[in-house]
């Protein structure tokens, strides 16, 4: 009987941690998604930005034609890296042990977060520099 009791709390024990480790995968998943979500607005305005950056170059309608073309190759180089990003990046995780998840996730997160710095940058500048074009 005593036997019986033990073997019936380890298993609940194993449950009870495969259902953490998959609430922990899921979670840190949702965090990597919600990260995506947030890139890809900003993304977005560095498309929009470039756009219009190569609109008034073709129109002749920038001081500093060399400036605005090292920006388009900025906001270029960052929407790239965020194309690159999502080719690669893969959710089906199953059938992985729970520590290979982990790590898999928290290294996208990390990349992705990369990808965030350089959107951002690229947009702060060519906002910068569409704002002097309207003056």
């Amino acid at each position: 009987m005593k036997n019986k009791i033990i073997a019936l709390a380890i298993t609940g024990m194993a449950f009870s941690a495969c259902s953490d480790n998959k609430k922990q995968e899921k979670d840190l998943l949702n965090q990597v998604i919600k990260l995506h979500d947030e890139v890809m607005a900003k993304d977005e305005q560095a498309v929009k930005n470039k756009m219009q950056l190569d609109s008034l170059i073709k129109t002749n309608r920038v001081t500093n034609k060399d400036s605005a073309t090292v920006i388009v190759n900025n906001l270029s180089n960052a929407d790239k890296a965020m194309e690159d990003w999502m080719h690669q990046f893969t959710v089906d995780n199953s059938g992985k042990p729970h520590d290979e998840v982990m790590r898999y996730l928290n290294n996208q997160k990390k990349k992705l977060t990369t990808v965030d710095s350089q959107v951002n940058q690229a947009v702060n500048q060519s906002n910068t520099y569409i704002s002097t074009l309207k003056k």
